[in-house]
């Protein structure tokens, strides 16, 4: 009766976990693509080690020592995409053996500690990954221009959640705040700090707030990731002292130019990395279900016991805890909000997968 009420008839429910099952994506789940990497052949006494800093239809460039050096990827490799867009990713440890003309051919990849990825933008069906290896994961947003988008960042904390990683919500453009108050800034700064969820207000324009940022990101591996238009590229040039492209903003309907055309991995002089990302307008989580969306929501996760059905999906079921609590005020409502769009997200994915 419980599971009748939040998916439909008992009969209909049964026969969609039959198909859930038989289409289960978890044979993808990166624990079965490292297992594949390891039958690789053992490294070879004169192979090199080194990190992948960007990819390219060729291979990718690869830092080794105080060079880097062009790589491509060697036959026996290129069968294991299983279902990620590219066998390679930014931040991979990889061997390789050295060629003539300084460059270099891929032999093993290391297995991965963390990963930041999103559902293809085309099929849905297949991760693309972002960068991986990474310690934390700096969700980029700005005030005013473009607007701050909390769902957007509720997306990214949860795939730096999945993907084994830290989150930090980096605020740029505070300095903007001066002459226009943006909407949702008064709300976003303590809602996200009461999660315990790092906020660092800075300005790549003004310097506000950059030693903060910079120290953060000592001796780690961060990964810059956000909207079109935020700055992210501005705030690592101000950083390392680089001189990356930067975008500037279109006027129509407030969205960001696609400046960065690919990830790369760029190392920091006081040791550490960080990694650029081409700004996005959407993000999927990857290898979610309506199920557990709930669970990557703390304050949604601890009420659902007290729901009257176990299988509640929060949105609309008589004596839900969690829906009580959103009225009342105890859950924010940008949060509550967040939920219901991405428990949305997830069925309709859910549904065209089948």
């Amino acid at each position: 009766m419980d599971e009748e009420h939040a998916f439909g008839g008992t009969k209909e429910w049964k026969r969609d976990r039959k198909v859930r099952a038989a289409t289960d994506r978890s044979k993808f789940k990166q624990s079965n693509i490292e297992q594949a990497r390891k039958r690789v052949q053992k490294i070879q006494p004169d192979w090199l080690r080194g990190r992948v800093l960007c990819i390219d239809a060729a291979g990718a460039v690869v830092h080794e020592g105080n060079r880097q050096l062009h790589c491509s990827v060697r036959g026996t490799l290129k069968h294991e995409r299983v279902r990620e867009r590219s066998l390679l990713a930014v931040g991979d440890w990889v061997w390789f053996e050295p060629l003539e003309g300084g460059e270099g051919a891929i032999a093993q990849i290391e297995e991965r500690t963390s990963w930041l990825g999103r559902s293809d933008s085309f099929s849905g069906q297949r991760q693309q990954l972002i960068a991986v290896n990474v310690d934390q994961v700096l969700v980029t947003v700005s005030v005013v221009e473009p607007p701050l988008k909390p769902a957007l960042i509720d997306r990214y904390l949860i795939a730096a959640k999945k993907g084994k990683m830290a989150a930090c919500v980096v605020v740029n453009k505070i300095d903007l705040l001066e002459s226009a108050q943006d909407v949702w800034w008064d709300h976003v700064e303590p809602l996200y700090r009461s999660l315990s969820i790092p906020v660092v207000a800075v300005s790549a324009s003004t310097g506000e707030g950059m030693d903060k940022l910079a120290a953060a990101m000592q001796g780690r591996t961060s990964v810059f990731a956000g909207q079109s238009g935020v700055g992210k590229t501005a705030l690592i040039n101000t950083i390392t002292g680089l001189s990356l492209p930067v975008g500037e903003l279109m006027n129509r309907a407030a969205k960001g130019r696609h400046t960065t055309r690919r990830a790369q991995l760029i190392p920091l002089a006081g040791g550490g990395w960080c990694v650029d990302t081409p700004g996005i307008r959407s993000f999927g989580v990857w290898d979610l279900t309506p199920q557990e969306v709930g669970d990557y929501f703390d304050e949604i996760h601890l009420l659902a016991a007290e729901c009257r059905y176990p299988s509640c999906t929060h949105s609309q079921e008589p004596g839900c805890a969690v829906r009580l609590a959103a009225e009342a005020g105890h859950i924010h409502p940008l949060r509550y909000n967040s939920y219901l769009a991405l428990l949305q997200d997830t069925m309709e994915r859910e549904s065209h997968a089948h």
